[in-house]
């Protein structure tokens, strides 16, 4: 049996469902000169954004880390939340709890067990260290030339190739790829490649 607390969500009245979330992060306690920390809370479907303007017409601070994906996503968006589903919310608790779970957009908090636990807030800022500054994170930044990489779909699917130019316009990359023993140039959607 293990010991690992469970991570489960803290509902609003009236709300359903329910959400696991696992995340890597030690607790730690409210700050103690104004009693507010960071905490997670599920918002609606696709309501990220939604709650977070509404937490701050509420005066509630609140952190959507957000992402640029490459390659492009086959399906939707290319920058997005990191944690879709998530936000982070800067607050004072109890006091603040009702005021947040009321919020349009706002599902539940985020609990081990029966409360809302403190999240650090080295979290907050190593995240918000890894933006740009159009505060957006980059994960798997394009491809340099001479990167190797494995190409996942297509013909030459399970082949590794080395890339030799990124056509940024067109969402291609030209590759290289040893083919009868003789190197060839072979140009694919960055989509079906991936570092190796």
């Amino acid at each position: 049996m293990s010991s690992t607390p469970r991570l489960q969500s803290m509902k609003s009245p009236g709300s359903s469902g329910g959400a696991l979330c696992q995340f890597a992060g030690a607790a730690s306690m409210p700050d103690a000169d104004t009693g507010a920390g960071w905490y997670i809370i599920e918002t609606k479907r696709h309501r990220e954004s939604v709650a977070r303007a509404q937490l701050l017409q509420r005066g509630i601070a609140s952190y959507l880390p957000r992402l640029i994906q490459w390659p492009r996503p086959v399906v939707g968006a290319e920058i997005g939340p990191m944690f879709p589903g998530y936000l982070f919310v800067r607050a004072t608790l109890p006091e603040q709890f009702y005021t947040i779970t009321w919020t349009p957009g706002v599902k539940a908090f985020i609990t081990f067990g029966e409360a809302p636990v403190p999240v650090d807030a080295s979290i907050i800022e190593f995240l918000r260290g890894r933006e740009g500054p159009d505060g957006i994170i980059r994960c798997g930044e394009p491809f340099s030339a001479r990167t190797e990489v494995r190409i996942v779909r297509g013909p030459f699917q399970g082949l590794t190739a080395v890339v030799e130019q990124r056509m940024a316009a067109r969402e291609r990359v030209r590759v290289l790829m040893t083919i009868l023993q003789r190197e060839t140039r072979v140009e694919l959607p960055e989509k079906w490649v991936r570092l190796r």
